[in-house]
């Protein structure tokens, strides 16, 4: 077994924010129990946007560092997830980022 950081990917041009943060909405997955990919681990938004952070392979998750309503930096962990080393990121990507509701638009977007 091995593990990894999940950290806050770089946001997409439409939906970063001059503060470099997220907020964590809630963690549907909690510590202790299994994820695969494409499961959602945090819910974050900020000024623009609600996101879901999601796995990018199975494991669990051991640790989450940040409670609801705490300000995350972009780059930085939020979460533990203990797999096998085949299922560990073997690049800089940590987890997925979809974007799930638009709160506002940029303007001249």
């Amino acid at each position: 077994m091995t593990y990894y950081f999940v950290k806050v990917p770089k946001l997409p041009k439409e939906v970063t924010h001059q503060m470099g943060t997220v907020e964590v909405v809630e963690y549907p997955v909690k510590e202790g129990e299994g994820v695969e990919a494409g499961k959602v681990i945090a819910v974050v938004e900020n000024w623009w946007a609600r996101m879901a952070l999601k796995a990018i392979g199975s494991g669990y998750v051991s640790k989450t560092f940040f409670s609801r309503g705490a300000h995350v930096l972009i780059g930085d962990p939020f979460a533990i997830i203990i797999c096998d080393p085949e299922e560990a990121p073997n690049g800089k990507v940590s987890c997925e980022l979809e974007i799930i509701k638009h709160i506002r638009k940029k303007p001249g977007k």
